[in-house]
């Protein structure tokens, strides 16, 4: 396939087509595109932030969030619900479908509301995902990508008490 060719099967893979994303999970040979599709979703966060270090930089933590996401999410599946799938057969349509976030090139509203909409929707591509590709129900599906998402709220919210915390010891909010 070409690149092309994934973009119209992660489009697929975006209205939850499960011939799409049972394709793309079973194409050995697609991760390199999936990434370069991730990738570009960070490029365009960039762009529509007018960020030229966000331009650089989010290309590369989307790629670094998206494997530790899927990481995460293939760990649980295995490991508690039984789910038989390969971490690659995960992260392919997951990557090819991101291309939905694309919209965070839009100046204002992309990089805010647009991608935050992409990003929910993305959600329910996972959900699906993990039904196709670890032959689990809905109900583990849904359980199994809650998990990583609760996971990664946690860990923020302990991030913003921290950062707030050490801002208040050092000062920071005196005038």
């Amino acid at each position: 396939m070409t690149f092309v060719d994934y973009i119209k099967q992660g489009w697929d893979a975006a209205q939850l087509k499960t011939d799409s994303i049972r394709r793309l999970a079973d194409d050995s040979e697609a991760i390199g595109p999936a990434i370069g599709i991730l990738a570009i979703g960070g490029v365009c966060a960039g762009i529509g932030s007018f960020s030229p270090i966000g331009f650089f930089v989010l290309p590369f933590l989307r790629i670094i969030g998206g494997f530790l996401f899927v990481a995460i999410t293939h760990f649980v599946a295995t490991t508690f619900f039984d789910g038989k799938g390969k971490l690659t057969s995960l992260a392919v349509p997951l990557f090819c479908a991101s291309l939905i976030t694309w919209v965070a090139i839009v100046p204002i509203l992309g990089p805010t509301f647009l991608a935050g909409l992409a990003g929910l929707w993305m959600l329910v591509v996972m959900v699906v995902s993990v039904e196709v590709v670890y032959g689990v129900d809905r109900a583990k599906a849904i359980a199994v990508v809650a998990i990583p998402v609760v996971l990664f709220l946690i860990i923020g919210m302990m991030m913003v008490v921290m950062g707030v915390g050490l801002m208040a010891a050092t000062g920071a909010f005196r005038s």
